[in-house]
């Protein structure tokens, strides 16, 4: 049994919640925290329905990394959150930067043998890829305690992983908690080595077990070790697993023991009971069922999982749901919430007509971030509008600048949910990623998105056949994810050509630095800046069409 971790991939609210320690990604290699490979069987493909709850999110945004390199074999898309509390922050990025280290290393060793195997062969092959991804969720919140969901997904070539990674934190003092700490007392651990140790003997007795009793009494053994890895589900039980060899033969695996909750719900504390609503969901249902968001981390990892096979072709992967698990629920919105934004909204600005001025549409990848809300400032101050390309996956964290954008007449395009590479994914994947972020924006905004940019800028037929949206492309790239400097964001997009779509991620400090400078230079040319559909009117945008930049071309003034 390895080392204990403390990490917990909790959460509250909705549908199940996970207790669980570190498993490496590599001989040696620790990301510092609990993970748990989430498993997902290919003829059972997660479909999620996600609504928005703003109330878990106070105080909390997204910051993001991207890096493509070597060609585009080798692909890094990572977000963690930022909050209100600088020890908070810090850990968040220490550990979001231990998984960018290792996709560093990762990704130079699998260039090299790829480099290697092109000398020798002369050949080109698709399988020398790495692509690590991780994106993030707020399990439960209050003003005491903060429970964070990473969900990462990591592909190699020919194999593929993803898994959930969960910490909990003490908003009052930044402290990291452990999962003792979500107990009374040890006695917990009492509690289930009687109950998991009585359970595993009647399977070893029956000889549904290939182990002994002395093996199971050891591996059952009353210690934090034994017990790191904890699922509470949705229909009133909890899954305790257990390590290959822990408790029986290699042949068994994994060993999972399935019990009622109510044999532990008395024994987490009063503020762990209360933030996850034990009490009030036994009032109601008159059980001790609790109902948690940590099933959508669940789902989610499930998700990214497969994308991640998909890119990788890696077909040999065994993946299964755990049981009981729901994976749809109604699409709640917050259309009343954000009415008056929605009424006032003007995604045109019917004063400029594209056919007679010269104009550019700027756009923006990648966001919302914590970012996102200068840059609005920004774009208001010197009244431009843009187009903001947003993943679902920091729409439901920072929904209000979402409806901010919207309300301020900026549009808004489809990014995907978590930033696959669409091109190797199933149509029904590239289906649902499109569809989680439109259900977000739905209820936000009332109409879902018009378009899509694919993540990495890669398609291909399938994809355009399967999205069913018109791709906007771009003519401009300065390459700010590259360089962070927003004087050389700012130089390459001033030169950018009548009728361009620039690309920029506001994502970077330093592109939305580079903001004020790049307006005033394409205005000093009689440049305007308009949305993408503004820049192409009156031409209609058809599905499985692919738009760079706008076709007719005034001149510049």
């Amino acid at each position: 049994m390895g080392r204990i971790r403390s990490a917990v991939a909790l959460a509250a609210l909705a549908s199940v919640l996970i207790l669980t320690a570190c498993v490496p990604i590599g001989p040696g290699d620790d990301f510092g925290e609990a993970a748990t490979p989430a498993q997902i069987s290919s003829s059972a493909k997660p479909s999620i329905s996600i609504s928005l709850d703003t109330s878990k999110y106070e105080n909390v945004w997204v910051k993001a990394i991207e890096e493509v390199e070597n060609d585009g074999r080798s692909l890094l898309r990572v977000s963690y959150p930022f909050t209100e509390h600088e020890e908070i922050n810090a850990r968040m990025e220490a550990v979001t930067q231990a998984f960018v280290d290792e996709y560093r290393r990762t990704a130079a060793e699998i260039e090299a043998s790829y480099q290697e195997y092109k000398a020798e062969t002369g050949k080109e092959a698709a399988t020398f890829i790495t692509h690590f991804r991780q994106h993030f969720d707020v399990s439960a919140a209050d003003e005491s305690l903060i429970f964070f969901d990473l969900v990462r997904s990591i592909s190699t070539g020919g194999t593929g992983n993803a898994y959930v990674v969960g910490y909990i934190f003490d908003r009052r003092s930044g402290a990291e908690l452990a999962l003792p700490d979500l107990f009374v007392d040890d006695s917990y651990l009492e509690q289930l080595s009687v109950l998991t140790r009585e359970a595993l003997a009647k399977r070893v007795s029956s000889e549904e077990l290939a182990s002994d009793l002395d093996w199971v009494e050891d591996g059952t053994a009353p210690t934090a070790a034994n017990f790191d890895n904890i699922l509470i589900r949705t229909d009133g039980t909890f899954l305790v697993r257990f390590d290959k060899y822990q408790v029986a033969a290699g042949v068994e695996g994994v060993v999972e023991v399935a019990l009622p909750l109510a044999d532990i719900a008395d024994l987490l504390r009063p503020e762990v009971r209360e933030l996850l609503g034990v009490e009030r969901e036994a009032e109601e249902s008159g059980t001790g069922v609790i109902e948690t968001d940590a099933t959508y981390a669940v789902a989610e990892a499930a998700f990214a999982f497969d994308g991640a096979r998909s890119l990788a072709n890696s077909a040999g992967v065994s993946t299964a749901l755990p049981t009981g698990l729901s994976l749809t629920r109604p699409v709640g919105g917050l259309l009343q919430w954000f009415g008056a934004a929605r009424q006032e909204s003007s995604l045109s600005d019917e004063s400029v007509n594209c056919q007679e001025v010269a104009c550019v549409a700027l756009t923006f990848d990648d966001g919302p971030s914590f970012y996102t809300d200068g840059l609005l400032d920004i774009l208001k101050e010197h009244d431009v509008r843009a187009t903001f390309f947003v993943l679902g996956t920091q729409v439901r964290i920072q929904s209000e600048t979402v409806a901010r954008m919207f309300r301020e007449g900026h549009q808004i395009g489809n990014h995907t949910w978590d930033h696959p590479n669409l091109t190797n994914m199933p149509d029904d994947q590239i289906q649902e990623q499109l569809r989680l972020t439109d259900d977000l924006i739905v209820q936000l905004i009332g109409e879902p998105t018009p378009f899509l940019r694919p993540p990495y800028g890669a398609y291909n037929d399938r994809v355009l056949a399967a999205s069913g949206l018109p791709i906007i492309f771009w003519s401009v790239d300065p390459l700010d994810w590259r360089d962070r400097d927003a004087a050389i964001v700012a130089a390459r997009i001033m030169e950018a050509p009548v009728g361009a779509i620039i690309l920029a991620h506001d994502i970077h400090k330093s592109t939305v630095d580079a903001v004020p400078a790049i307006i005033n230079a394409l205005r000093g040319r009689g440049i305007q800046f308009v949305t993408v559909t503004n820049l192409f009117e009156p031409q209609e945008l058809h599905a499985q069409n692919v738009y760079i930049r706008q076709p007719e071309l005034p001149s510049e003034q």
